[in-house]
């Protein structure tokens, strides 16, 4: 079951109020009334009976107007808590953003401690054997090796600057789920690769080229 939206939420409590103020606030008034009288004090002599006549006649449809106060005063006040459920509920969902985004910085900060000068080293590494490597077949496996530490660091700085958390599924049907942060990693990738692109090694000399 969907959970209620907050404009869902508030109607059903305003009609909910007005439901409450004509079925109870407005008999009850009529019955204190009744019970009291015009001087204020109570009558003794109001028998229970009465008082269960005075909440049927609270009913009746010349009282319609009467009740019409009633039927606003509770809609309103449903419509005020229902505008101050949905800010609460509000606040406690961005706090739990919040807190949600704190522990991925955290854990990022381990993971850049731990990968990211691995990554680099891998990266260096690969980079070096390339540009030193004649064999085309033991170049294409460096620069995946290259590629793949690349794409680590990419990975580890998208966490570090991610400012919203969005999640998706592992696996389709799964219920376990992970940070989706496909479109940030494209882009930060597409950047590293143009910003490293003037920098590539030519391909090395090969003997009778002309």
């Amino acid at each position: 079951m969907k959970p209620l939206t907050s404009r869902k939420r508030i109607a059903l409590l305003s009609l909910a109020g007005a439901a409450a103020g004509y079925l109870f606030l407005h008999p009850y008034t009529m019955m204190v009334y009744d019970l009291y009288g015009h001087s204020g004090a109570p009558d003794g002599h109001r028998s229970f009976q009465r008082l269960l006549t005075t909440i049927v006649l609270s009913f009746h449809p010349d009282m319609l107007l009467m009740g019409i106060p009633f039927v606003l005063l509770g809609a309103v006040s449903g419509m005020l808590l229902g505008s101050w459920l949905s800010a609460r509920a509000h606040q406690i969902e961005m706090e739990k953003k919040f807190l949600a985004v704190e522990t991925v910085r955290q854990l990022t900060v381990t993971l850049a401690h731990h990968l990211l000068n691995a990554a680099a080293g891998v990266r260096l590494a690969a980079s070096w054997a390339i540009r030193k490597e004649q064999d085309e077949e033991i170049r294409r496996r460096l620069e995946a090796i290259r590629e793949e530490a690349r794409r680590i660091e990419a990975v580890v700085a998208t966490l570090k600057t991610l400012d919203t958390i969005a999640t998706e599924r592992y696996i389709k049907g799964s219920i376990t789920m992970m940070i989706d942060i496909r479109k940030e990693l494209m882009e930060r990738l597409e950047r590293s690769e143009s910003e490293q692109r003037p920098d590539r090694p030519p391909p090395p000399f090969r003997r009778g080229s002309s």
